[in-house]
């Protein structure tokens, strides 16, 4: 699946967020195993952060994001969508 294939959703939530990576690890074929391996961080935190847990360590879950090439951007509200990205 090409990365121009990838939905861009609001995220508002732990939860959102954690979906969004759960959805994403699936559709690259990841085990949370594999990818806590690639990440280096255990299988416990990533099911925290896939699960929403709202105190995860952000310099954990950014790290996380950029193992799976995943950015985030921080937009207004009132856009959809951040200028410049595919979709």
């Amino acid at each position: 699946m090409p990365d121009t294939d990838v939905q861009l959703n609001a995220i508002r939530t732990p939860a959102d967020l954690g979906q969004a990576v759960r959805q994403y690890r699936k559709s690259r074929n990841l085990t949370q195993d594999t990818l806590a391996s690639l990440a280096n961080v255990s299988i416990g935190f990533l099911s925290d952060f896939e699960n929403g847990k709202p105190t995860a360590e952000i310099g954990k879950v950014l790290h996380t994001l950029q193992t799976l090439g995943l950015e985030v951007y921080v937009a207004p509200r009132s856009r959809s969508k951040p200028r410049g990205l595919p979709g």
